[in-house]
C-alpha cells in the first residue's frame, strides 16, 4: 500500500547553480529524503525526459536537485518500466525517502499493460527538434559550438555566423521539416520541403496518401517519405487504397517523436481501448480493473 508523505518537512534551499539560467528565483523549496544532511552520498542519476514527452507512455512523476537542469527527472516511467535516480538504500533513506520508493512501487505495479513504444537508436544519442529553440533561449551557450554539435556539416553551414534573432527567424521557417541523418545531426528534408507539410503535422500522412492517388511524377516521393516517416505502415509498393484504410483505421491512436528517429508511431494500448492517443496519458494508462 502507499505510504503518507510528509511535506511539511520541506525546506528552502539554494537553487543550484546549474539552474539559474532557468530559474530567477534564489530559493526552492524541497522535500529532504535522507536524515544526515552534513554525509557525502553516492550521486543519483537523472534523465533528460523532457526530449521524449511526445511518447505517450512516457511519464514523469518527480524531479530532484542535480547538476543538469531543473527538468531532469529523478523519478519516472516509460511503459511498465520505473526509473528511481536515488541512490541511497531504504537505510539511508528518512521517512520520507523509504515512502517515496515504496509509493514508486506500488506506482509502477498498477502499469501491466503499458508497454515503451519508441526505442530511440542506441549508437547516437537522440535529439528532439525543440533543442534548437532552448539554445536561442539560452544566451549562456554559445551558438556556433553547439550548432557544430546539433547540425549536419552543410545544415551549419546555413545557420553559421547568424545571430540568436536571425537563427530564430531561419529556424521558424525550417523547423517543421528537421530530421536526424545516420549519426543523429540535424539536416533539412528537402523532399518533405517539396511537399509543404511540416513532418510532425497531423495533415502531413493524410497529404502524402491524397498524393499517391493522384496521376503525377509525385507519387514515389509520396511512397518515399511514408517508408521514411511511419514506423509501422504498410509496405512501401502499397497502393492509396490501402494507406487510406491504415490511416482510418488508425488516425486516433498515432503520434510523431523525434527522438524515435523522426517517425510516426501506433499507440497500441491506445488502440487496444479505443481511445485517442492525446487522451491517454500518465496515470489513465493504468491497467482497468
Amino acid at each position: 500500500m502507499p505510504v503518507p508523505v510528509d511535506l511539511s518537512r520541506s525546506e528552502s534551499v539554494n537553487v543550484p547553480d546549474a539552474w539559474k539560467h532557468a530559474i530567477k528565483d534564489d530559493k526552492i523549496s524541497v522535500l529532504p529524503l535522507v536524515s544526515d544532511r552534513e554525509k557525502k552520498y553516492r550521486d543519483g542519476w537523472c534523465t533528460y525526459t523532457y526530449e521524449h514527452v511526445q511518447a505517450p507512455a512516457l511519464e514523469i512523476i518527480c524531479g530532484g536537485i542535480n547538476a543538469k537542469t531543473p527538468q531532469a527527472s529523478a523519478i519516472w516511467r516509460q511503459g511498465h518500466l520505473l526509473h528511481f535516480g536515488f541512490e541511497q538504500s531504504p537505510s539511508e533513506f528518512n521517512d520520507n525517502g523509504r515512502a517515496l520508493l515504496v509509493n514508486s512501487v506500488c506506482y509502477i505495479a498498477k502499469f501491466t499493460e503499458d508497454r515503451p513504444i519508441v526505442r530511440p537508436p542506441t549508437h547516437i544519442r537522440p535529439l528532439d527538434r525543440f533543442v534548437i529553440d532552448r539554445l536561442i533561449g539560452n544566451t549562456e551557450r554559445d551558438l556556433d559550438t553547439y550548432l557544430d554539435w546539433y547540425f549536419h556539416d552543410k545544415t551549419h553551414e546555413l545557420v553559421r555566423g547568424k545571430s540568436r534573432e536571425e537563427l530564430a527567424k531561419w529556424y521558424l521557417g525550417n523547423r517543421g521539416f528537421v530530421r536526424a541523418d545516420e549519426r543523429g545531426k540535424f539536416v533539412i528534408d528537402e523532399d518533405a520541403r517539396r511537399v509543404g507539410v511540416a513532418n510532425d503535422s497531423p495533415e502531413f500522412i493524410p497529404t502524402l496518401i491524397a498524393r499517391l492517388g493522384e496521376d503525377s511524377g509525385e507519387n514515389g516521393l509520396a511512397q518515399q517519405l511514408l517508408a521514411r516517416y511511419v514506423a509501422e505502415g504498410p509496405t512501401t509498393d502499397s497502393s492509396a487504397r490501402v494507406w487510406e484504410s491504415w490511416w482510418n483505421e488508425n488516425q486516433p491512436y498515432l503520434f510523431f517523436s523525434d527522438t524515435g528517429s523522426f517517425r510516426w508511431f501506433v499507440d497500441p494500448l491506445a488502440k487496444s481501448r479505443q481511445i485517442p492517443t492525446k487522451e491517454l496519458r500518465g496515470p489513465l494508462r493504468a491497467t482497468l480493473k
